[in-house]
């Protein structure tokens, strides 16, 4: 039999979560996106319990230093930073195709510092464990947002069968819908990074699986008038800081977007309100992993021989994300 014929979820009936783990690999819009979610932290409308990191839009010592610049310019110092994988699951032809690809800079951030961040903090724990054992501390209430490849979280799910259970749910910037890609022509890059990874994750889990892909991300109305002119004009810590690192990426990058899309901090949008997804259809979803050509493409279940396992989100409201971003960076500057 048939699953039942898929319906779009009306997202004003779903609630936002109330206590997160970030997972990321700290490129500049992981960075939009932690600001986006430490705003919500320190209003008290969401907990962060911890943000783990992950190689992929550079080295994982990279990301921490890049997680640990983003706390401290929003004054978030308390937080738990934890250090996790430094590679994909298996060393591919893609893998060092992701690892060298540079649109964030070599350092992730636009190569545009020469100091050394203070990463004194920096737990000894590894960040699977920490996946672990924070979301069993807590069982059925700690979402994990995930913004890199989703090697640490597969690893999590390999190493920890429980691990699945004591989470709430997943959000997942990543993958693709229609076969459009951004680091191949097929693929979306934290999908082509570690595709095992994120077919592990895709067929393991037995939770809500909020899956935000590249092609939605095509989707932004916001102008790059607008980030320079009315974002880019506020003198808060973190823009400028945001302003640095994205003159830095510019400078060297060689693909621009005719819109300003931030994928990660759409994700965060969604987090923060969920009622700013648009168009969310469940699917099952799975990942190529042999294709020539393809390898890394999310493949849809078109004919529903399979019971779905993400709620693919398809568009998102461009003027809710603006404002609410605007109102992260004031927090940022009111504290």
């Amino acid at each position: 039999m048939l699953p039942a014929t898929k319906s779009e979820i009306d997202m004003r009936k779903v609630e936002a979560p109330k206590s997160i783990i970030v997972d990321c690999d700290a490129g500049l819009d992981d960075a939009l996106a932690l600001i986006v979610l430490l705003a919500g932290h320190v209003d008290f409308k969401i907990e962060i319990k911890a943000v783990t990191c992950v190689n992929g839009n550079t080295n994982v010592d990279n990301v921490v230093k890049n997680v640990f610049r983003t706390l401290d310019v929003c004054e978030c110092q308390e937080i738990p930073v934890y250090r996790g994988a430094c590679s994909p699951l298996l060393s591919t032809p893609n893998a060092k195709e992701t690892a060298s690809e540079g649109y964030h800079g070599t350092d992730g951030f636009g190569d545009v510092y020469t100091d050394q961040p203070d990463t004194s903090r920096l737990q000894k724990e590894h960040a699977v464990c920490a996946l672990h054992r924070i979301t069993s501390e807590d069982p059925g209430n700690v979402s994990v947002v995930c913004l890199g490849p989703l090697t640490n979280i597969a690893m999590a799910m390999k190493m920890y069968p429980e691990f699945i259970n004591n989470v709430k749910e997943f959000f997942v910037m990543g993958g693709n819908s229609t076969g459009q890609g951004n680091i191949t022509s097929q693929a979306e890059f934290n999908f082509y990074a570690d595709p095992e990874s994120a077919h592990i994750v895709l067929n393991r889990n037995a939770k809500q699986l909020w899956l935000l892909p590249w092609e939605a991300c095509l989707k932004s109305q916001i102008t790059h008038d607008w980030r320079r002119d009315v974002l880019g004009k506020l003198n808060i810590p973190c823009v400028l800081m945001l302003n640095k690192i994205e003159n830095g990426r510019h400078a060297r990058a060689k693909k621009h977007f005719v819109r300003y899309v931030a994928c990660d901090a759409f994700l965060a949008g969604i987090v923060m309100r969920p009622e700013m997804a648009k168009e969310v259809v469940s699917w099952h979803a799975d990942v190529e992993l042999s294709g020539n050509r393809t390898r890394g493409q999310v493949v849809l279940d078109h004919m529903l021989l399979n019971k779905p396992n993400v709620n693919l989100i398809n568009d998102f409201d461009s003027e809710m994300f603006k404002e609410m971003l605007v109102s992260a960076v004031c927090t940022q500057c009111g504290r």
